[in-house]
């Protein structure tokens, strides 16, 4: 299952080129049929203006907005409710190297751990956990949360006060083993940080496993400045409009499987 995922994550994407010649080939396997050729003329033209649309600021902003709308990060103590942990969540996450010579890229998920950081010294030394295990099976395995606990101990949090937890694969795993981890130190409240996109379903599933989490988004962009600009594509647009398809897809077997 776990391979699967993977294997879906980075190959159903906008950005993949395994995406774009599938929709390519459709498009092209149409206009050769001659009564499908208007159909497929179509659908050549809606993947363009799709593509166009999701790969700028304001398309993208509009698509994931269902989502990010109402996420922010927490500004003050008082805002986390008594919480006694701040719980991370990993993301995207590759380990480069070769041999024992290996260096952790963290991507998306270094926005995470920042914010993190940022929330643990403003709610003054709680403890912080941080999840995500070994999802491209690394040989030898690397799992995420080793990686986000190295960058956290970089940015001033002394390792006593770090816990991982490095068995997840999914979003719903990371739930059910927090919820046991946090139950041992006698934990209920949390501040949960994760992608805005990613939220939603995060507390969802933190919920139905019984934890009581505060959100704080990590990578919250300001309201959008509505010019020019926002009509140029861009990459930046392009992958938040990739995350925010995944995370509907998603959320859609989570309430399948009736994981919320």
């Amino acid at each position: 299952m776990s391979s699967l995922v993977s294997t879906l994550k980075d190959n159903l994407q906008l950005l993949s080129p395994l995406t774009l010649l599938i929709a390519l080939g459709v498009g092209v396997a149409l206009l050769y049929n001659r009564r499908a050729a208007p159909w497929g003329r179509r659908w050549l033209l809606a993947m363009l203006v799709g593509y166009f649309a999701l790969s700028t600021p304001v398309g993208s902003w509009l698509f994931a907005a269902p989502l990010t709308h109402g996420q922010r990060a927490l500004r003050a103590p008082a805002d986390a409710r008594g919480a006694q942990a701040v719980v991370v969540l990993s993301g995207d996450f590759v380990s480069r190297g070769t041999g024992d010579l290996v260096i952790d890229d963290l991507r998306s998920t270094a926005l995470r751990v920042i914010e993190g950081v940022r929330v643990y010294r403003l709610l003054g030394d709680p403890l912080l956990v941080v999840s995500g295990g070994d999802l491209r099976r690394f040989d030898p395995p690397r799992p995420a949360a080793a990686a986000m606990r190295n960058a956290a101990i970089g940015l001033g949090v002394p390792p006593e006060r770090i816990a991982t937890e490095v068995q997840s694969l999914t979003t719903r795993e990371q739930a059910l083993f927090l919820s046991r981890l946090l139950a041992d130190r006698h934990i209920g409240r949390l501040v949960l940080v994760t992608s805005a996109v990613h939220m939603p379903r995060s507390l969802a599933v933190f919920r139905a496993s019984g934890l009581d989490p505060v959100p704080s988004a990590s990578d919250l962009a300001e309201d959008l400045d509505l010019s020019l600009s926002t009509l140029v594509p861009n990459r930046d647009s392009l992958n938040l409009s990739d995350a925010a398809l995944y995370e509907y897809a998603a959320l859609a077997y989570y309430r399948v499987r009736r994981w919320l």
